[in-house]
């Protein structure tokens, strides 16, 4: 399952901003917010809360966008064998399900092997 906390983050002009920092079931840094995030909530309580998750990042070591690990996409190519068109996907999807389909080729054969026996 993959968490998430608020951390502090200096930025590459010196400013200190909180993103939100994702991650995976080890504990390791997957990612974080692109932008800064700020305190919410819909009730006061809420607010409240929030807040002192926000003052929990100010414990932690501050972190820099170097510390978060980016996607390789370098000779990544999306697959794009398995697309459709648009009438393959609506004859797919009005097609009866497959023990139907079975079900009425098996009879289909079963009348034309019958009508050349008569």
């Amino acid at each position: 399952m993959m968490t998430w906390n608020y951390r502090v983050f200096r930025e590459a002009n010196g400013d200190h901003i909180i993103r939100e920092v994702f991650y995976a079931e080890d504990s390791s840094v997957v990612g974080c917010t692109e932008n800064a995030v700020e305190p919410f909530g819909e009730s006061l309580d809420e607010l409240a809360k929030d807040i002192e998750w926000f003052k929990e990042a100010l414990e932690l070591p501050v972190l820099t966008l170097a510390d978060i690990p980016r996607p390789s996409r370098k000779g990544q190519k999306r697959n794009r064998s398995k697309n459709v068109s648009r009438k393959q996907l609506v004859a797919e999807l009005t097609k009866p399900p497959k023990s139907e389909r079975s079900r009425r080729s098996a009879n289909k054969c079963v009348l034309v092997a019958s009508g050349r026996g008569k």
